[in-house]
């Protein structure tokens, strides 16, 4: 949805009745949510239409033929805990000693120590707190906000759960969060 006129189209096949699904370039869900109003759509309109935005990127798996586990430092640490968020770190349950994982590179992965891609997901869903705060045209701040009460994660908490789980490392969230 580039333009006013392919939003609206949008909107109006949403609110008979049919299910649509579109793309748009942003950098998170609740920032979908002020490009479309941007573009001139009526917020009531908008809001009743959507039931949810689901924000994706690609980031580099690590080579399952060369991982190995690796202790974090401190600052692998301090950068989990810092970018997942001090008031949602209970739900990583982090263990003692924290291990992470690497590639080292071999011949599989041409000596990079990845191979392919991991998607890493953003679910904003479209709660009654949200619609309001949609109505009221409010800002990408306060809608990130009461979508993460509502349950969303954002994708860097998202790139960490799959480093802690394996399957990429802290490189490649930094790269997403903007700190690398």
């Amino acid at each position: 949805m580039r333009d006013k006129e392919t939003a609206h189209a949008g909107i109006e096949a949403s609110l008979t009745g049919h299910l649509v699904f579109s793309t748009l370039h942003t950098n998170s869900a609740p920032e979908t949510i002020s490009r479309l109003l941007d573009l001139g759509l009526d917020p009531v309109n908008f809001s009743d239409a959507c039931i949810g935005i689901l924000a994706q990127r690609l980031i580099r798996t690590i080579c399952p033929n060369c991982k190995e586990k690796y202790p974090a430092s401190e600052s692998d640490i301090a950068f989990i805990k810092r970018q997942y968020g001090q008031e949602y770190l209970e739900e990583l349950n982090l263990p003692e000693p924290l291990m992470l994982f690497k590639g080292k590179g071999c011949d599989e992965c041409g000596d990079t120590g990845y191979r392919g891609r991991t998607g890493v997901h953003e679910l904003l869903a479209m709660t009654g707190e949200l619609r309001a705060l949609v109505y009221k045209e409010a800002s990408v701040h306060e809608m990130k906000a009461q979508a993460m009460n509502d349950g969303m994660r954002t994708l860097t908490q998202d790139g960490i759960l799959k480093v802690l789980k394996g399957d990429t490392d802290i490189p490649q969230i930094q790269i997403i969060s903007g700190t690398g």
